[in-house]
């Protein structure tokens, strides 16, 4: 037991005054005159010390009587986190932290997380002293709402101003910033954490611990979710999006709440129709994948949307989608030779021949100096002789800009100072010529699920890969990707990222001195799909998670457009382009949905954002998962039910005594009336 007012105790010597009285009345002598004291000698054996007796016992009870008046004023209870005469008396501060990420806004009984949270806090401020100094902070941004004393009038309306976010926070880095920014004085310091806490702290918390131990944290959770389930991730499974192509996505569906879900619907939306619907049922704790195929409506930027049934927790409830369905690919072919130029242009013509779709222009350079490629989507540089070191710069800054090359490797003793110079910007270098002499090498796909040659129109793949009789033999690394390899191992086709742009690398030409492709029947659906998947712009509908800038590149001619971006809820915001990097810049995406991109007044493109993956629904931590960084003795788990402020109350301080204090102080009361009452039989029998 401890006492929340210890400075009243000192009126326990108010005690002395009755036994002061009984001393003196000790001694006190009154002297009457008497016929007789036979009497009395008579009574003293027996009534005289009854007398004495019932006078000490209604002593006692005065004692005890004053005792517990004394004790229900100091207020009293049991002992608590805090112990009450420290928080009661002495200079104190509070941090209070309330977590307003996503996930807090997940329901419950159709209060959010956060609505709980905060008017829990304005019930228990005023069991805090008065002259204590309160920090209210927010997670999202990071940012202190109030600063002052727990009697101001701003303080409710500043609680009453964290407004629910859909962004990610690091909740134990902002408690490790508001606890260090300042130097904090005060002998008690008690810091209140409302949070779902669902993940605990990292590495980077443990090296920022100053002077955590000083603290006394209460960690308090508003809650659990019981009905939720959630599209954790939506992933294109083809690369390849025309309109003769189709669309497929993986959806995994996960329950975290501890509802069983039966016969719930999982849609998919393209431009706000639905194209795909099924129905399955989901267990506690479990995921599902589901596979979609849909064909897309119409060129150009293709918006879409997984979308299950609102629940508890509404953000994971949809997934958005933007890709480009491409209308047309501008591609620059460059070779040393004309007649290679002509195999390919004949190749891609073949694929488009009145150049709708295919923009073909064409270059015969053996020595390439300079690289011109503004308006190019797709790259294709043919079997290249020399290559200044400002082509190759130029050829990096296409990269950074989203450009796709297809690159075919010949071998030229002049090459090999300008190869290593490709080597710096993730090219493979080049080793030496490898010749089979008569005879050749065979072709085999090197994985099955490649998704250059998944679903692609030729009839029989195998039969149609090519015989190689010549090829460059090239260094290799992890980062290369290889879709076609000889039997001797060694590849022939290797994917690899550069910036933002694709290459597709072949270690042999165009030639029948060097291999058969020119004459293989696969080698128009392959380059057809080559083409694509490098001419395809997806830096601008790549999504961005919440609150992370966009960057959106777009064409010099069209840098003096007027732009405005749309967000989800319908916001316009106008945007000036960055002339010296050709692109726009989007800072604000605090939103969850689909951006939309337009140029006077026409969209230009779109792009999603996504949710944290921290911000999706997990089972929340436990005291004993951060015990290695707060002593137990320092903190405690409380969560939000009815009747919170006791609740708390009682945690913090203990549980109120001064009632049972004050019933003992009446039935004292009571005893001493009774007992030091006179009795008229009594009397009657000593005077007869």
């Amino acid at each position: 037991m401890t006492f929340l007012a210890p400075s009243v105790l000192w009126l326990l010597s108010a005690i002395a005054i009755p036994i002061s009285i009984h001393l003196l009345s000790m001694y006190r002598l009154n002297k009457i005159e008497f016929s007789t004291i036979r009497y009395i000698k008579e009574l003293k054996t027996n009534s005289i010390r009854k007398v004495q007796i019932q006078k000490f016992i209604i002593l006692l009870i005065r004692i005890f009587f004053i005792a517990s008046l004394v004790m229900m004023m100091a207020r009293p209870v049991t002992h608590g986190f805090m112990p009450g005469w420290l928080s009661a008396e002495q200079e104190s501060k509070l941090i209070v932290v309330v977590d307003n990420s996503a996930s807090m806004s997940a329901e419950q009984s159709g209060w959010s997380f956060l609505e709980r949270s905060k008017s829990s806090l304005m019930t228990i401020i005023p069991q805090f002293d008065k002259q204590t100094d309160i920090l209210i902070t927010q997670t999202c941004p990071p940012k202190v709402v109030f600063s002052g004393l727990s009697n101001d009038p701003e303080l409710r309306n500043s609680i009453r101003s964290i407004n629910a976010t859909v962004a990610h926070d690091d909740i134990w880095q902002a408690i490790n910033k508001f606890l260090t920014d300042k130097i904090i004085s005060q002998p008690i310091k008690e810091c209140l954490v409302f949070s779902d806490m669902m993940y605990g702290p990292d590495s980077s918390f443990f090296s920022k611990k100053n002077n955590i131990d000083e603290w006394k944290f209460y960690f308090i959770q508003p809650g659990s979710i019981k009905n939720n389930l959630g599209i954790s991730n939506v992933e294109p499974i083809n690369r390849i999006k025309t309109l003769n192509q189709l669309v497929k996505l993986n959806a995994r569906v996960r329950n975290s709440g501890v509802q069983e879900k039966p016969n719930t619907p999982l849609e998919l939306v393209f431009n706000n129709q639905r194209v795909g619907q099924v129905l399955s049922g989901f267990e506690t704790d479990k995921e599902k994948e589901f596979l979609f195929q849909a064909f897309p409506f119409e060129v150009g930027i293709l918006e879409g949307s997984m979308v299950l049934p609102r629940d508890d927790y509404e953000y994971d409830n949809n997934w958005y989608l933007s890709m480009p369905i491409m209308d047309q690919i501008r591609c620059s072919i460059i070779g040393s030779e004309l007649e290679e130029i002509e195999i390919l242009e004949m190749i891609l013509k073949s694929i488009d021949p009145n150049e709708h779709f295919l923009m073909i222009e064409k270059k015969a350079q053996a020595s390439i100096n300079r690289l011109f490629l503004d308006d190019i989507d797709v790259l294709i540089i043919h079997n290249p002789k020399i290559l200044t070191e400002q082509a190759i710069n130029d050829l990096n800054n296409f990269f950074d800009e989203g450009g796709g090359l297809i690159w075919f490797q010949g071998y030229h003793d002049e090459f090999k100072p300008q190869s290593e110079l490709l080597s710096r910007i993730g090219f493979p270098s080049i080793e030496n010529l490898v010749d089979a002499g008569q005879g050749f090498f065979n072709t085999r796909i090197k994985t099955e699920d490649s998704d250059i040659f998944q679903d692609i129109y030729v009839r029989n793949v195998e039969r149609e890969l090519p015989e190689v009789y010549k090829y460059v033999k090239p260094l290799f690394n992890f980062k290369h990707k290889v879709h076609l390899e000889l039997n001797n191992n060694d590849p022939l086709l290797v994917e690899f990222s550069k910036g933002s742009g694709n290459v597709f690398y072949f270690s042999s030409i165009l030639d029948l001195r060097w291999n058969d492709m020119p004459i293989r029947g696969m080698m128009i659906p392959l380059l057809y799909r080559l083409t694509l998947l490098t001419g395809t712009d997806e830096i601008n509908t790549a999504p961005v998670l919440i609150d992370e800038p966009k960057w959106i590149l777009i064409e010099e001619s069209k840098l003096r457009n007027d732009w405005e971006v749309m967000s989800p809820s319908g916001q316009v915001e106008m945007i000036v382009p960055q002339y010296d990097r050709e692109g726009l810049l989007i800072k604000n995406t605090k939103e969850l949905g689909i951006y939309k991109v337009y140029t006077n007044g026409e969209k230009f493109t779109s792009f999603p954002t996504r949710l944290h993956h921290k911000e999706y629904i997990n089972e929340s931590i436990k005291q004993r998962d951060i015990q290695s960084v707060i002593d137990s003795k320092n903190m405690v788990w409380i969560t939000i039910e009815d009747d919170f402020s006791n609740s708390f109350m009682e945690t913090r301080q203990g549980k109120s005594l001064w009632k049972m204090f004050l019933l003992l102080a009446l039935i004292f009361l009571l005893l001493e009336t009774i007992i030091g009452s006179p009795n008229p039989k009594s009397m009657k029998n000593i005077m007869g």
